[in-house]
């Protein structure tokens, strides 16, 4: 298959040979919902985290005596039926990790790629460089190719300074290294701009 080159101005340049080997790849929806599911997962801080009757501070007394006040017994402040005492079945501070098998993460992102070039999602660009170390700019030739501000991702074979800067304020955007695309990135974003070199190393992944 052929994919159209395009430069900076939008007007295409040349075309790159895609293998049809990587687009004929069969994977079930099961294995693409468990991948997403896991990546999703694993960004899960887990982070929320309650006392127990056992961590408050204080308590170390018996509020008052068992008998002969008229009020219930209590053996501690830090009972959780007290203010400011431990909680029963809180949150607990916690991460878990799910594992996705190197071969099936492989296959599933090669499945997603294959998706989004048959449905004309992915626009392929022989560079991309900024003239100014402005967002203006930057933004200008991103609607060249992205109309209505739609969420798309940049596929950069490397990336610096001067090309994070100008775009890091474009809500609308993100920019990464094909080193790092993952299977979630490829499935929730609109359109994909990537440039050719990007690709090359992209597809070195399947190897």
């Amino acid at each position: 298959m052929k994919l159209n080159v395009f430069d900076m101005e939008n007007k295409k340049v040349e075309e790159f040979e895609l293998d049809d080997k990587i687009l004929d790849v069969k994977v079930k929806d099961d294995l693409l919902h468990n991948v997403l599911l896991a990546y999703l997962n694993n960004q899960h801080i887990g982070s929320a985290h309650t006392k127990t009757r056992g961590e408050v501070s204080g308590g170390g007394r018996k509020p008052w005596r068992q008998k002969g006040t008229g009020r219930a017994r209590h053996g501690s402040i830090r009972s959780p039926i007290w203010k400011g005492g431990g909680v029963t079945f809180g949150p607990r501070a916690h991460k878990v990790r799910y594992k996705v098998n190197k071969i099936e993460n492989k296959k599933a992102l090669q499945a997603i790629l294959a998706k989004r070039v048959k449905t004309n999602d992915i626009i392929l660009l022989n560079e991309f460089s900024l003239t100014e170390n402005k967002t203006k700019t930057a933004a200008t030739i991103l609607n060249r190719f992205i109309a209505d501000n739609q969420k798309t991702l940049l596929i950069l074979e490397k990336t610096d300074s001067s090309v994070i800067r100008p775009v890091k304020n474009i809500k609308w955007l993100k920019i990464t290294k094909a080193s790092e695309v993952n299977v979630y990135d490829l499935f929730i974003y609109n359109k994909i701009l990537i440039t050719k070199n990007a690709v090359e190393k992209l597809l070195a992944r399947f190897n």
